[in-house]
């Protein structure tokens, strides 16, 4: 089975002519130009292909128009379903940085090779983010800083550093 990824959340409709607001899920909100597809998840869990007619910005959220909504009526009744794109056509990210569906499910451990646990989620904070890493039901939080954290995607696993006093 193919993994899907969000990367928006519809709104309410924009006008009378079947546009609808989008909040984008993404930090490239630019990914949405020259998109023409996208697999639509309802609420209710359904998922329908759309076609897209065009995409305008409105400050942090963006207009989009499909092929076959011309009513606000008609486009109102897919508020709140995520747009989703297949994995293989995320964004391409610079060097040395992670989609949070990549991190999430690596397995974590020292540079030694001493298991430490799974990272089961990712916070967004200013500075930095941090991994949440289930070890053995006890929850440690470790700053995603590249001092401190190598991943490799390639092998499954974050590799730490073993600093005192971090673990």
């Amino acid at each position: 089975m193919e993994a899907f990824v969000a990367i928006g959340r519809i709104q309410k409709p924009r006008g009378v002519r079947g546009e609808v607001f989008l909040l984008p899920l993404t930090d490239y909100p630019e990914r949405f130009e020259g998109l023409t597809e996208v697999l639509l998840e309802r609420p209710d869990g359904v998922r329908v292909s759309l076609r897209i007619e065009a995409v305008r910005a409105y400050g942090k959220r963006l207009g989009i128009k499909f092929r076959g909504f011309e009513t606000p009526e008609a486009v109102g009744r897919l508020k709140g379903s995520v747009l989703l794109v297949c994995r293989e056509a995320v964004y391409p990210l610079p060097e040395d940085t992670f989609y949070v569906f990549e991190v999430v499910g690596l397995k974590v451990e020292t540079e030694a090779g001493e298991a430490v646990g799974k990272v089961v989620d990712v916070l967004s904070f200013p500075a930095n983010d941090v991994y949440v890493v289930d070890r053995d039901g006890e929850e440690v939080l470790l700053p995603a800083v590249r001092d401190l954290i190598q991943v490799d995607l390639a092998g499954g696993r974050v590799v730490v550093r073993d600093l005192e006093g971090l673990l």
